[in-house]
């Protein structure tokens, strides 16, 4: 069956958008408008961003936001006092570490103490309708654990407005499965867990599944050596450190994609939470975990 692709950089990250009709090709330009859209106002490195805004303005006021700023911001907020790994003010320590970057290096220890300090999401204030602060001068929002599986979830409702029935959204490995797949006869879509130690695109394993979000979290493609130490970019807010695992990834399948974000953190933290704990979140499908012994798990509920 033909598909139809468009390529295109964004959210610092190579975006893959396919759909399976010609007809369906209409939708690829109001998703980019509505990528870009997105990243004028979640994007850290963009100095104009609303959440850009609301950093400079921390210890001192109140910035008024947007809708989605405000609603993911408070969702953020709610994941982060959960203590699952996700923390939406670890912004002062991501831009430290600055791991994925050219600067990436160790802090010294006192650093890390003092950062401890500026990293508390009990002292993120919203007030309803559309008001964001953070209490303390040098506190930083960073939404790059979520921002892109509510983007995600965005498009979608896009896709369904221009009627697309069939598709794949691909934010850089973040991808969201539209309807049946009309690839195969069981109408199953077939997703690729990365191998870490092989190059991007290089599957360990292939899993069929319904429309859903496969979401990965993992210390294989953002990392650093420094006298003869191993650091990665997944960093624990209890420690100021990367977090120490012995997983190397871990992807989680739920019906969106931003639920996606936000279990693959935590499954990633936490490896052994009960299959109890996870039914109760509606959200959740399956999880592959790899293990850096190249042992593999696969958990589904």
């Amino acid at each position: 069956m033909p598909k139809y692709q468009t390529h295109f950089k964004a959210l610092g990250t190579k975006i893959t958008l396919t759909v399976f009709s010609s007809f369906d090709q209409q939708v690829f330009a109001p998703s980019k408008k509505l990528i870009d859209y997105y990243e004028k106002l979640f994007s850290i490195y963009l100095p104009d961003s609303e959440i850009s805004r609301i950093n400079r303005a921390a210890g001192q006021k109140m910035i008024e936001v947007s809708t989605p700023t405000f609603d993911l911001v408070s969702l953020a907020q709610k994941i982060s006092l959960k203590s699952w790994g996700f923390n939406a003010a670890i912004g002062p320590l991501v831009k430290e570490w600055n791991v994925g970057f050219e600067n990436a290096h160790r802090p010294d220890a006192t650093r890390i103490r003092q950062l401890l300090h500026q990293i508390d999401p009990q002292e993120i204030t919203t007030k309803a309708p559309n008001l964001i602060g953070l209490q303390q001068a040098g506190m930083q929002l960073d939404l790059g654990g979520i921002a892109k599986g509510y983007i995600a979830d965005r498009l979608k409702d896009l896709w369904a407005a221009f009627g697309v029935r069939t598709g794949i959204i691909d934010l850089g490995g973040n991808l969201l499965t539209i309807g049946n797949s009309s690839l195969h006869p069981d109408q199953k879509w077939r997703i690729g867990i990365q191998d870490p130690w092989n190059p991007r695109g290089k599957a360990l394993r292939v899993v069929r599944m319904p429309a859903c979000s496969a979401v990965t979290s993992g210390i294989y493609e953002r990392n650093f050596t420094e006298n003869h130490h191993f650091y990665h970019h997944i960093l624990n807010p209890r420690t100021g450190y990367p977090l120490k695992t012995q997983l190397m990834g871990v992807t989680v399948f739920t019906d969106q994609s931003v639920w996606g974000e936000i279990e693959s953190t935590r499954l990633f933290f936490n490896p052994e939470t009960p299959i109890d704990e996870l039914k109760k979140d509606r959200h959740f499908m399956a999880a592959v975990f790899v293990y850096q012994n190249h042992e593999i798990q696969i958990l589904k509920v």
